[in-house]
Formats: structure tokens, C-alpha cells, sequence
């Protein structure tokens, strides 16, 4: 009989849908058509720059997918990952030389940023001084 042989064959079918190896993801892919595109401009972004093969990568992959899910509404946070073998330059250019390499990048940077990041690096409490006032009294 066919029949069983094709109920087994969609069981299978589902199972391997289903599974997590398959399951859709919300971490941006970035490649060398979009990486400059969305990394770095209006919001902040974290990168894992990965290769297929590395079992380091292969461990990183379901807390890297956890932390995907819990920031994916956060609009001010992009979370992506650079497939090294497919996009060589990218991970050259960004200085790549192990994997996984995770990487921060800063949205668009202004002093107050900076500041809190020296400070908080540095374990420092300085504020930045207040510019003069380009508004004057008539």
C-alpha cells in the first residue's frame, strides 16, 4: 500500500519543519549587499560574525537566538550575524579572526553617548560641559 508510505513521509516532513534547526528566526542575516546599510546609523547593533562549521558558533546559536527573541521589539537595537564563509570581506574588513566574534556597534554617536561610555568603562562620574547659549536676551 502507498498510503502509509506517504502518511510517514508528511510526518517526517513535519517533524523536520517543526524542529528548531528550521524554525524562522528574527536576528538580521547581514551580507555584503546590506551590512553597511544596517549596522551602525540610527540605532545600536550587535554582531556575531560566525562561521557553519564551528562548534563554538553551533553552542553560541540557541542563547544567541534567546537574545534575538527578547530584544526583536526593541527599536533602538538591531541584533545580526555575518556568515564569514559566504561574506569574507565583511569579517576581514571589521578585523575578524576567530569565531564567533561578537562586535557592538553604535548608532549615531553624540557626546553624551561617548561620555556615558568613558564613564562607564573608566569608572568615572564626569559630566560634559554645557555649551554657551546661543540664545541672547534682547
Amino acid at each position: 500500500m502507498v498510503r502509509p508510505q506517504i502518511c510517514s513521509v508528511i510526518a517526517a516532513l513535519a517533524v523536520f519543519l517543526l524542529s528548531p534547526a528550521f524554525a524562522a528566526t528574527d536576528v538580521v542575516m547581514l551580507t555584503e549587499d546590506n551590512f553597511e546599510n544596517e549596522v551602525g546609523h540610527d540605532r545600536g547593533a550587535l554582531v556575531e560574525f560566525y562561521a557553519p562549521w564551528c562548534g563554538h558558533c553551533k553552542n553560541l546559536a540557541p542563547d544567541y537566538e534567546k537574545l534575538v527573541t527578547s530584544f526583536k521589539l526593541a527599536k533602538s537595537v538591531m541584533i545580526g550575524k555575518v556568515d564569514c564563509d559566504e561574506n569574507k570581506s565583511i569579517c576581514s574588513k571589521y578585523g575578524v579572526s576567530g569565531y564567533p566574534t561578537i562586535q557592538w556597534y553604535e548608532g549615531a554617536q553624540t557626546v553624551e553617548i561617548l561620555a556615558e561610555f568613558v564613564n562607564n568603562e573608566g569608572g568615572t562620574n564626569v559630566k560634559i560641559a554645557a555649551s554657551p547659549s546661543k540664545v541672547w536676551p534682547l
